[in-house]
Formats: structure tokens, C-alpha cells, sequence
């Protein structure tokens, strides 16, 4: 879905799905009490809402267990990511030369708020930001740039490179969430999908108008939230349900914590 869908409000976002399907429904729904009906096709019709709403309720129900899912995975390697950052932070204080520290130090902390201060807006908006990359890239420029001479400078040297490797990999992980899962053809498929459904469970044959239409409407609205649920989810970093940088935030307090613990003891 489009960006901007995920900047709504979350009452703004859900009108818009129930007034987009709910003139199918509605459209179905005139289409029944003026031609279907008429014709006698109700086992067809039958058939046709049995088929829609029995495959659209396991594909949605699959889908809110898997995007669910996708959050908790989310949290977990942000977690992760930032504990690779803290973990490098640690090792640079083993480092034997002030100024290489200094400056591996420098690279951490700009990386750090980078990806808490412009990283996070810019994947709010569907993007990646270019300019965290960068300040990665330098980071792991100043690592590699360590003396390995000692055994001492190896074994720093390849811890620092073991927690970089890992923050490498956790955030590659981390920022494959931000274009989601249900895009392109699928996304056409799922937006098919729920017009077929709203279109076909409007096709109700009785002579109870007003409970009819308070069948349908409760329907819809059951299969409709559930959908913007799945949408919701589906971009965890935007929206309602998004995971925000409060794990980098939380690590950016420990290594200021543990900064002025080492300037006191000095």
C-alpha cells in the first residue's frame, strides 16, 4: 500500500477501507434485488459466497498469524542489532590507542543516532535512509583500519569484528520488514479477494430487508477491519502497530551510563 495510506489516522484509514468495499458490497447488493434474484440463480449464488468467504476468512486469518509473527521477529533483531552496537562500544575501550578509540567511538555514536534520529523517519515514509548506510560503512571503515600487530590488538580486532558482522547481518534482517509482504501481484490478489467477498455476501435472498442489511454491514465490517488489521501489520515501521527505535534508544543510554562510569573511575 501506498505510503500515505499509513500516515491516515487510524479512524481515517479504517473509513476508507469500509467506504472503498462497502460500495461493492452495496453494489452487489442492488445487483441481487434487481437481476439475481430474478433469475433463480440462488444456488450459484450460494456457491459463490461459500467460495469467497471460506477462502477469505483462511487467507486472512493466515495472514494476521504470519504478520503477527513478523512483529515479534522485528522486535527481536532490533534487540539484537542494538546489542551488536553496545557489544562494539564495549570493545573499543579495549582499544591500546586513545585516538584510534576516540574515533571508533566517534563512528559508533554518529551511526547510533543516525539510525534513531533520521534512519526510523525515513523508513516511517517507506524508505531507507542512505545516509545511515554511510555512516555504517565508515564505522566499518575505522574498524578495519585497527592495528593487529599484538596479540592483544588481534584479539580486539576480531571481537569488534564479530559484533560488526552481526550488526551487519541484524539489520539487513531488520530493514527487509520495511516493504512488507502483501505488494505487487499479491496485493492486487488480496484487494480482489475482498471485493469478491463483499460483492457476493451482499447477495442475500430474504424478505427481511432491515435484518439483512444489518447481516451484511456486520459482516463487512468483521471482514473489512480484519484486512486493514493485515495492511497495518504488514509495515511494521508504519502505521499503528509499528515498532519504533525504542531498543536503540535504551542502548544509547547504556553507553552513556557506561561512558561517565569510566570518566569517574578515571
Amino acid at each position: 500500500m501506498p505510503a500515505a495510506f499509513y500516515n491516515l489516522h487510524v479512524l481515517n484509514a479504517l473509513l476508507l477501507v469500509y467506504l472503498f468495499f462497502g460500495g461493492i458490497g452495496f453494489l452487489g447488493y442492488q445487483l441481487n434485488r434487481r437481476y439475481f434474484r430474478k433469475s433463480n440463480n440462488l444456488t450459484l449464488i450460494t456457491t459463490a459466497q461459500q467460495t469467497s468467504l471460506t477462502f477469505g476468512t483462511l487467507f486472512i486469518a493466515f495472514w494476521i498469524a504470519l504478520n503477527w509473527q513478523t512483529l515479534d521477529n522485528l522486535n527481536l533483531d532490533s534487540k539484537n542489532e542494538a546489542q551488536a552496537i553496545l557489544s562494539i562500544s564495549s570493545s573499543a575501550n579495549l582499544i591500546d590507542s586513545p585516538t584510534q578509540q576516540q574515533t571508533v567511538k566517534l563512528a559508533i555514536n554518529d551511526y547510533l543516532d543516525s539510525v534513531i534520529h533520521q534512519e526510523y523517519h525515513s523508513l516511517e515514509q517507506g524508505e531507507v535512509n542512505q545516509a545511515t548506510d554511510q555512516k555504517l560503512t565508515h564505522l566499518t571503515q575505522q574498524v578495519n583500519l585497527l592495528p593487529t600487530k599484538t596479540l592483544e590488538q588481534k584479539i580486539v580486532y576480531n571481537k569488534m569484528l564479530e559484533s560488526l558482522n552481526g550488526l551487519v547481518a541484524f539489520r539487513l534482517k531488520r530493514l527487509d520488514y520495511a516493504a512488507g509482504q502483501i505488494n505487487g501481484v499479491l496485493l492486487i490478489f488480496f484487494v480482489m479477494l475482498l471485493m469478491l467477498i463483499c460483492f457476493w455476501s451482499a447477495c442475500v435472498n430474504n424478505n427481511l430487508k432491515k435484518l439483512t442489511v444489518l447481516v451484511i454491514i456486520s459482516q463487512n465490517l468483521i471482514i473489512l477491519s480484519s484486512a486493514w488489521l493485515i495492511l497495518e501489520i504488514d509495515r511494521p515501521f508504519q502505521g499503528y502497530f509499528k515498532v519504533g527505535n525504542q531498543a536503540f534508544v535504551n542502548i544509547q543510554k547504556n553507553i552513556l551510563v557506561m561512558e561517565n562510569l569510566r570518566k569517574n573511575a578515571k
